[in-house]
């Protein structure tokens, strides 16, 4: 299943005018042939950004951050079995 970015969001900040503090990356993904699909939203913060790196000037460091952190997050555990309380 290839995934892309469908769309980019700029979390502009509250306190400092013109300032973006992070993006929200939406990821889109679909198999025709099984008509499984994988729709995520993953946010990196500023802080996450390189040094001297801004979203507009490092765009593409902060959709591999971005992805980087989905595969994390997609990292299930393989241990399937359930403890009920």
């Amino acid at each position: 299943m290839q995934v892309n970015v469908s769309n980019i969001v700029f979390n502009f900040s509250t306190t400092t005018p013109g300032q973006v503090d992070s993006a929200n990356f939406a990821f889109y993904g679909s198999n025709a042939e099984t008509g499984e699909f994988l729709n995520n939203t993953v946010r990196v913060d500023k802080t996450e950004l390189p040094e001297g790196t801004t979203f507009f000037t490092g765009l593409d460091k902060a959709q591999t951050i971005a992805r980087q952190k989905l595969l994390k997050y997609l990292a299930l555990p393989t241990d399937t079995t359930t403890t009920t309380a």
